[in-house]
């Protein structure tokens, strides 16, 4: 029997196999009691705050389908590589035929519910991490000079004052009532302000229209302008992304295949190097330091991405390899080829081979 205190489960090893260097992992063992305890195999287990995908992980070998999120790319990152090595385990499992097959399945010996995985971004999720970093990431784009002396405004752009509006909503008339009143509780002020937001309500046009009409007609200051990141003409490629792109040729010579990442850019990483270089221009002389890791599926149905191979490099200073060989299936095959950069963003190339 299990009492309500659990002193026998100790915390992750520096020296366990599990360990994966993240500051809040928590040990298999604990999670597996949990699952086991409060699902059925063929259950969904959700983790919101995945962390180093210990729930995932282990929902995964106890035959568990999961879903995983993280608003930190690094527990992403994290989490998918933990799990990239969990799946091919199984699969060399399998191969082996150690691995019990569906429909024999028992809780000692669980098949895996899911041989794939995909991330998704489902937002602007990098922008919303904090609020400070957004402040930080928007006055870099526009040219804010920042004030950390004043506890309302965020900065200066020119003579203007400049108010970065929280990015995880739309700038509202309310936004700019508070603004209003800040003014008003500085009555020396006489700076126009400026208001920058990922985007805003309809009735902002009105109240904007209203607010700078008055001000302009009785001489008073304080001016206010709107800066919208999503569609302003001179700043609104702040949200613009170029998805990363891959090359891969794939061949055929009897029963192996042949696959070959030819090239792989990530627009992303390399506008990151750009901004952290300042004059100097980044130099990527190997397309494999962009890459996380590549997963290929040798039989793609289009739906679920099965893993047949998983280069995962161990260490940080490690490169995928980028040429593959594989046993090839028999017949017209379809290879599916996932490539998963630095940041976390897939690219998937899908080629048929006869």
């Amino acid at each position: 029997m299990i009492d309500d205190l659990w002193i026998d489960i100790f915390p992750v090893n520096s020296q366990a196999i599990e360990d994966t260097g993240f500051p809040t992992q928590k040990p298999e063992s604990l999670l597996e009691r949990i699952v086991k305890a409060a699902t059925n195999i063929g259950d969904i287990v959700l983790d919101c705050f995945t962390g180093s995908g210990t729930t995932a992980a282990v929902a995964q070998k106890l035959g568990r389908r999961w879903i995983a999120a993280d608003i930190n790319k690094g527990a992403v990152q994290t989490t998918a590589k933990r799990l990239q090595g969990v799946i091919q385990e199984q699969v060399e499992k399998a191969k082996s035929k150690k691995q019990e097959l569906p429909g024999m399945e028992s809780e000692a010996s669980p098949a895996p519910a899911q041989l794939g995985f995909a991330v998704y971004r489902v937002n602007d999720y990098d922008l919303q991490i904090q609020h400070n970093e957004a402040v930080n990431l928007a006055c870099e784009h526009i040219g804010i000079t920042r004030t950390k002396t004043d506890v309302y405004f965020d900065g200066t752009l020119g003579k203007r004052l400049v108010k970065i509006v929280p990015f995880n909503h739309p700038l509202t008339p309310l936004d700019l009532e508070e603004i209003k009143r800040e003014l008003g509780n500085r009555p020396e002020e006489e700076r126009d302000v400026v208001a920058v937001c990922l985007g805003k309500e309809l009735a902002v046009e009105t109240w904007l229209d209203d607010w700078n009409r008055n001000r302009k007609r009785t001489g008073l200051p304080n001016k206010i302008e709107v800066i919208e990141l999503r569609s302003d003409p001179k700043y609104g490629g702040f949200l613009v992304h170029q998805p990363a792109e891959a090359e891969v040729k794939v061949k055929r010579a009897k029963d192996k295949l042949t696959i070959e990442i030819v090239n792989f850019l990530s627009p992303t990483i390399v506008e990151r190097l750009k901004s952290q270089s300042g004059l100097l221009s980044p130099q990527i002389r190997d397309w494999r330091s962009m890459v996380d890791s590549v997963m290929i599926d040798t039989a793609y149905n289009g739906e679920t991405f099965n893993i047949t191979l998983a280069d995962v490099p161990e260490r940080k200073d490690d490169l995928v390899a980028g040429r593959y060989e594989v046993d090839a299936p028999a017949g017209k095959t379809t290879v599916a080829v996932k490539v998963t950069d630095m940041l976390g963003e897939e690219v998937l190339v899908v080629e048929e081979v006869k």
